[in-house]
């Protein structure tokens, strides 16, 4: 109950756009989810490319898109199943669609002594805007999504 209050109170105190940002989020994140888990990949990815699909690019501020991935973030750790990093990452290109410069990338972790790890992000202009991984750990790019 502490937690659902705890939740009430951050709620009420986001601003109108903050507030529909996370529910469009939220709703693309169900979606992503969804699609992930019922069709194949191939469809899945032609699918999504179809609905990202757009020739109408639109440049946005920094704070916007800082807004847009807190909004996946904050969103993917309330929903109440795991939504860990290919489901963010497709989450926020789609909600950025229209912003230039703007890739998904999946790569896998270079550490022998450790099991297969992979791993999604998404880069503007080359710079982690989600996704980010600590320094000690180094991804080999093996396919980017633009």
């Amino acid at each position: 109950m502490e937690k659902l209050k705890t939740y009430w109170f951050k709620w009420q105190n986001l601003s109108g756009y903050a507030k529909f940002r996370f529910l469009h989020a939220a709703v693309t994140l169900l979606l992503v989810k969804t699609g992930l888990t019922v069709l194949p990949f191939q469809t899945f990815r032609k699918l999504f490319h179809w609905i990202t699909d757009t020739k109408a690019m639109q440049e946005m501020s920094s704070v916007k898109i800082e807004e847009t991935v807190k909004a996946v973030n904050m969103a993917a750790n309330v929903l109440p199943f795991a939504l860990l990093c290919l489901p963010r990452a497709l989450a926020t290109k789609y909600l950025l669609r229209k912003v230039p410069s703007l890739s998904l990338e999946i790569g896998i972790e270079i550490n022998p002594h450790k099991a297969f790890e992979a791993h999604a992000w998404v880069e503007k202009e080359g710079k982690v805007i989600i996704g980010d991984w600590s320094g000690s750990v180094s991804y080999q790019r093996l396919w980017v999504w633009e």
